[in-house]
């Protein structure tokens, strides 16, 4: 996934501000595309030299409201329905459990574990509480509603994922 596609789709939401796209990324995309400000900028300048969106309103102190047009709209659709997904993966998550057997004396495995059961039981938690939120928020939208779904779904397998961890840990033979 690239920076470009994912600035496109939340434009075509709602026009934003850099400001607000960063904002964005933090509050309901830290899951799925994580975005620093000095990485946006420059695309949402890349994207409007392209001519896939457009500014749409200047403010005080060079505040840019962008907007989608219809190149950057077909842009979207072109990588949503015609282009695979790249899905090699650079995860320290899953590096961990890979290391986490063969590196570490059982008791530093699980401690280990504790630590990844603890964030993966706040990311659950997190997103059952989104969950309750969106359905009585008759403006949450689909996608949104659809990204909170998978986050919690995939919550849910990590945790059942470190049960058979633990499990597996705790019948090695102890040195």
């Amino acid at each position: 996934m690239s920076l470009r596609h994912a600035v496109l789709g939340l434009l075509a939401g709602q026009p934003a501000s850099g400001y607000e796209l960063a904002k964005h990324f933090q509050r309901t995309l830290p899951h799925i595309w994580y975005a620093r400000n000095h990485q946006l900028y420059p695309e949402l300048s890349r994207l409007a030299a392209d001519g896939h969106v457009e500014v749409g309103e200047e403010g005080p102190r060079g505040r840019r409201v962008y907007e989608i047009n219809d190149s950057g709209r077909e842009e979207l659709r072109r990588w949503l329905v015609d282009v695979d997904s790249d899905r090699t993966a650079r995860s320290e998550t899953y590096l961990r459990a890979f290391l986490l057997s063969a590196a570490l004396a059982p008791d530093e495995a699980l401690q280990a574990l504790d630590r990844e059961v603890g964030h993966w039981q706040a990311d659950r938690d997190e997103m059952l509480a989104l969950t309750k939120h969106m359905a009585d928020d008759p403006a949450a939208d689909e996608a949104h509603q659809l990204a909170v779904s998978m986050t919690l779904k995939l919550s849910e397998a990590m945790l059942a994922w470190a049960d058979e961890a633990r499990e597996a840990i705790e019948a090695r033979p102890r040195a």
